[in-house]
């Protein structure tokens, strides 16, 4: 049999490098490919960070150290403190920020600070090109300031709130593309008088929301709609869940997404004639019974889902 040999000896700790870390050790480091990038490209992607990280950023080198400053504000009151001293960190934030203020989110957190003083917030001249608002009020009205943005925002989102007729008559959102509404309450004549608000309006999302029986859908540029039905049992559930969505008049509707329902709803389409898709989206949850049953009617066709 053959003797097998040993293997040749490591060679010893600070001995002759090896030809791979050689050359490893050779090249330049690698190229920061990231921070090369021109100021108005990472000034957009510290836009889309949270408001935290996006202040964080400055520590990153000196090459990060005043994007910040200038790129386009996230403001996010989420995950910052509450009442006084929430409003206190706004604006102290606002304050030290040179660029423009493109998204605000507000936390009814924020509305235990005075009146007064999440007014002067709202008002604040670094706010005045708002793109994009999310707010939630719970019980609580929404302050009459938040809507000052109105001319300017392409995406709104309200959850969690009561917006009587009188806080949504004279609202008008002349930009406004994407139009969010979760856990609202809010008469059919408001929600109406809301959309119609909207001349630019291409997404529209209502869920969880309730207050109005009936949703007619009359739109020049709409091109998606989410929506499901509610089941209230305060007061007088039949006049506050949706029954009944009409497609009136919407020529450039696409796509009809009814998501979970609690309450069978009546759907009827009378012009839309680039109606490509009309889905139905459930976690499966809930059972659908003869009273969850779907009616669609298109002209003098009607389906039952």
């Amino acid at each position: 049999m053959r003797r097998r040999e040993p293997p040749p000896p490591l060679p010893p700790a600070g001995g002759p490098m090896t030809r791979r870390r050689k050359l490893a050790e050779s090249e330049p480091p690698a190229e920061d490919t990231i921070s090369n990038l021109p100021d108005a490209v990472l000034g957009e992607i510290i836009s889309l960070l949270p408001t935290k990280d996006g202040a964080r950023t400055q520590i990153l080198a000196s090459r990060w150290r005043h994007l910040w400053r200038s790129a386009p504000l996230n403001l996010d009151c989420r995950g910052l403190n509450h009442g006084d001293e929430l409003a206190g960190a706004l604006s102290r934030i606002i304050s030290s920020h040179q660029g423009p203020c493109r998204r605000l989110c507000i936390h009814a957190d924020l509305l235990d600070a005075p009146s007064t003083t999440v007014d002067s917030l709202l008002r604040s001249d670094a706010l005045g090109n708002l793109q994009e608002l999310e707010f939630s009020c719970f019980e609580q009205p929404p302050p009459v300031s938040i809507f000052r943005f109105s001319p300017t925002l392409r995406v709104v989102t309200i959850g969690c709130s009561n917006l009587p007729d009188s806080t949504v008559q004279g609202i008008h959102f002349p930009l406004l593309k994407q139009l969010g509404l979760e856990f609202v309450c809010i008469s059919e004549c408001s929600l109406h008088s809301l959309i119609a608000s909207c001349p630019a309006l291409e997404s529209l999302l209502i869920h969880r929301s309730f207050g109005f029986p009936c949703i007619q859908i009359n739109s020049l540029s709409l091109k998606s709609v989410g929506l499901d039905s509610y089941a209230v049992w305060e007061n007088n559930p039949v006049a506050l869940q949706l029954q009944e969505l009409i497609i009136s008049n919407a020529p450039c509707l696409e796509r009809l997404l009814l998501l979970h329902q609690e309450t069978g709803l009546h759907i009827s389409v009378i012009v839309a004639p680039k109606l490509e898709t009309i889905g139905f989206l459930s976690d499966g949850y809930y059972e659908c019974s003869q009273d969850h049953l779907y009616r669609l009617a298109f002209g003098s066709t009607v389906i039952l889902v």
